[in-house]
């Protein structure tokens, strides 16, 4: 009996369940995934790329630091560089725009200024300009007007008025006037420089010209001639860095004024790129090339010739022992 009941006992024994081994741990337990901060992004080892200001740059560990050459170089920063362009010439697109709106005397709609101006870019430009009511008839109401604040689909479009008061205009669409045909354009000045108006757009502070009282030739003006440059390709690429086009060896503005295109032509000189030039005389065409005498030329197009041409005579090659003109 003795042997029968260690037996049983044993048998009860072997049946009981294994214990289940537990598992090794990993040699290499995986770290948290990183999230970098919001506006950076994560370049590995401790290292993010964001764009501040308009340019690249980085931060090690959450402090700012100099971007390291590899990953400047690299795919992300290459990537990104590529946006700083983007980010650029949309900016330039949206500066030119508005200035067209002006040069041009295009009405703009309340439409579009609302559906831009949440764009940084966009908002940029348009800050503080001065703006004035268009009524549904088409007509200018220069009394009614201010600088630019924004707008609203409800109450319209914002603007600190000449009383310095904030109001709202209900009005479908504005114009932005050039300064040239503000007749209160001191008076405006004197305004925007006392509530602090800075205008994104060059308007109210651009420099304008009148017509000459008694032009020494009637078809042009030779005040920016004989202005010398080192090389034809420098005075064309300061041209169009300025914003104006070349043709036929000349700068060119062009502006629709009274429902008809004029445009200022600024002779740069013609031949070879790398030979010096000196600059001629600047005169104006209509939409078909024929010549318009200074007496036609209108007030905004005779005004924004005359800028071009003062704009790149101011960057002639100058003898620095004489002290220039």
């Amino acid at each position: 009996m003795a042997k029968t009941k260690r037996a049983a006992t044993k048998a009860v024994k072997s049946k009981a369940a294994p214990k289940p081994k537990s598992k090794p741990a990993p040699r290499t337990a995986k770290a948290p995934a990183k999230h970098a901060s919001p506006g950076w992004i994560d370049a590995g080892k401790g290292f993010e790329l964001g764009i501040r200001d308009g340019s690249l740059t980085a931060r090690k560990d959450g402090k700012p630091c100099s971007v390291p050459k590899p990953l400047k170089e690299g795919p992300l920063g290459e990537r990104l560089i590529s946006a700083v362009d983007f980010l650029e010439d949309h900016a330039r697109t949206c500066l030119h725009t508005v200035e067209t709106w002006m040069l041009r005397s295009l009405p703009v709609p309340r439409g579009v200024l609302q559906a831009v101006i949440a764009d940084d870019a966009w908002a940029t430009a348009l800050k503080d300009v001065w703006i004035v009511a268009v009524g549904p008839d088409g007509k200018v109401d220069r009394e009614v007007g201010g600088f630019f604040r924004g707008v609203d689909p409800a109450k319209g479009v914002g603007v600190v008025d000449r009383d310095g008061e904030t109001t709202w205009l209900a009005t479908e669409s504005v114009l932005v006037p050039h300064p040239i045909l503000l007749d209160e354009l001191d008076d405006l000045r004197q305004m925007a420089v006392e509530i602090g108006a800075s205008q994104g757009t060059s308007q109210l502070f651009r420099e304008t010209f009148t017509h000459p009282a008694a032009p020494t030739d009637p078809m042009s003006i030779d005040q920016f001639a004989n202005a010398e440059f080192s090389m034809l390709q420098v005075v064309t690429g300061l041209a169009k860095r300025l914003g104006y086009r070349v043709s036929g060896g000349a700068a060119v503005c062009r502006v629709l004024e009274r429902g008809r295109f004029v445009e200022a032509r600024f002779d740069l000189g013609e031949g070879d790129g790398m030979d010096e030039t000196t600059t001629g005389d600047l005169s104006w065409v209509d939409d078909k090339q024929r010549p318009v005498a200074i007496a036609d030329v209108p007030p905004v197009a005779f005004s924004e010739g005359m800028r071009m041409a003062a704009q790149i005579y101011a960057k002639r090659k100058v003898d620095k022992e004489g002290g220039g003109d």
